[in-house]
Formats: C-alpha cells, structure tokens, sequence
C-alpha cells in the first residue's frame, strides 16, 4: 500500500481556491473559524461574494485533518495537460487522487417512481443505458489504471438490477479482478431469493441498499408505497446465501420531518444485524 501525507496546508484559518457558484470561475477562498464553525468566504468579480459552512465544527474539521492523506494520482490519464480546472473535467493528470470505488450507472430507467430521488431517475425524458461491450470497456479502462487499477466497483442507476445484463457485467468485474463488486438498488428484485443466490454466484460482494427507517409511514413519503417487509426480505436474503452472506450497507436518504428522527434507530438495527 502506498500512502502519501498530504501536502495541503493544515489548520485555519488559510486559503485555497473554489468556483463561484453562478458562474464556475475559479476564484480566491478564505477557510477559517467563526464561533466554532468553519466558514468558507469567498468572491465573484461578476458576481460579488459568498459566505457559507464549511463544516459545522471547527474542532472536528481540526481533528478529521491529521487523517488526511493524498493519493498517488494516475500514471495513463485520459486528459492530459490539463490547464482549466474545472473545466475539461475528467481523471486527468492534475489530480493528486487515483479512483478507490467507481461508480458506473447501468440505467437511468427505475421499477419505481419515487416521490425523492438522488438520482433523478426516469425523469430526463431520454434512456440512457450503455451496452454491455461499453460497460465492458469502462470496466476494463478502471483496471488499466495505473500505478493503481481501480480494486472496487458499485453499479447504480436508475434501478441496475433492471439492466438486461446485469449478471453479466457483475461476472465481468470479478473477471477482470475487481476486488470489491457493490450495487446500489432499493431492493425490489432482492426480495427473491434466487435473485440474491445468483449475484453472490456471480461475484457480487456487497448490497448498498436503500433504507429510509423502520416504520412504512416514512416510505410512503419518501418512496410513495409501503417499503418496509422489502427491506426486511432483502437483509435476509442477503444473509442466507451461500457459501457466506452478503455484505449489506444501509443507505438513508434523511429528510427533515419525514424520518430525521429515524437516524439511531438504522443504527440500532444495523448493529443488531
């Protein structure tokens, strides 16, 4: 493993650079403490200044920094001699990062039309659903990375156990040696048991499910349908396949006033579980 400490400047207050928000111009940004929260500030020539929080607590943002470490970047970028950040955007080679987890959508098509979505999904009016040789290829592209292949993937969407190969491209993943295969999914297919059992047989390691909270109310809100014996199943299922169970990561969408008050009790649940 190789670890770099990072070479950005530590402490408050200091100065970086941001965008401005109207008009993505690189501008000037001072980050510092006030009243013990962090605040960034910063101005538009165009488009005059802008103050907001950085982070709620100046003293962990403090503590959260003596963990900051650099990546390595990549040796092979697809752009190259960048000069406008964040223009041209892309893993190219101004990046101090390389890529740990890559997501890679299958779909924006969705078995459920949810009143909030993350992702928007079935909502832009256009499918777009690459085929398996261009899911092929991205794939392949992650693990030619270099010094790092990229050692994790997570497929999302949309919905990505709609996609008709969904299989196919989990197979592929194991194949080309990813050592860490996710799916981001609200679970629907998941309640068959079969469905579980034959992503794990075809390399799948982890379920990042949707998980709002523990009571069906919140579900009809936020998902506009009765949700919770889904995510009931799914956990099980996911335990029970063989040869060892699914890892199953908790995903909640917090929405004020809906289920804000639901956050220690999915930890509650998840430890228990």
């Amino acid at each position: 493993m190789i670890i770099r400490e990072s070479t950005l400047k530590k402490g408050l207050p200091k100065e970086t650079e941001s965008v401005c928000p109207e008009c993505g111009k690189i501008v000037k940004a001072k980050i510092f403490d006030e009243n013990g929260r962090v605040m960034i500030e910063k101005k538009c020539s165009e488009h005059g200044g802008f103050k907001d929080v950085y982070w709620s607590d100046a003293g962990l943002y403090l503590k959260a920094e003596k963990f900051a470490y650099d990546g390595i970047g990549v040796e092979n970028p697809k752009i190259k001699a960048k000069k406008k950040c964040p223009f041209e955007c892309g893993l190219c080679d101004l990046h101090l990062s390389h890529t740990c987890l890559a997501n890679i959508d299958l779909t924006n098509r969705c078995n459920m039309r949810c009143p909030i979505c993350f992702a928007n999904a079935a909502a832009a009016g256009y499918v777009y659903e690459p085929d398996y040789e261009q899911v092929v290829e991205m794939l392949e592209n992650l693990r030619r990375n270099r010094p790092v292949p990229t050692p994790a993937v997570q497929f999302s969407g949309g919905e990505p156990t709609i996609y008709p190969k969904f299989f196919d491209v989990v197979k592929k993943a194991k194949e080309l040696g990813f050592v860490q295969i996710q799916v981001a999914t609200n679970g629907l297919k998941l309640v068959d048991f079969d469905f579980c059992q034959k992503m794990k047989d075809n390399g799948m390691d982890t379920v990042y499910l949707q998980f709002d909270g523990l009571n069906d109310e919140i579900y009809v809100q936020a998902r506009g349908r009765k949700m919770l014996d889904v995510k009931m199943k799914v956990v099980e299922n996911c335990r029970n396949v063989k040869p060892k169970p699914l890892s199953t990561v908790l995903v909640p969408t917090i929405i004020n006033g809906i289920n804000n008050d639901q956050v220690g009790e999915i930890l509650n649940f998840a430890v228990k579980n």
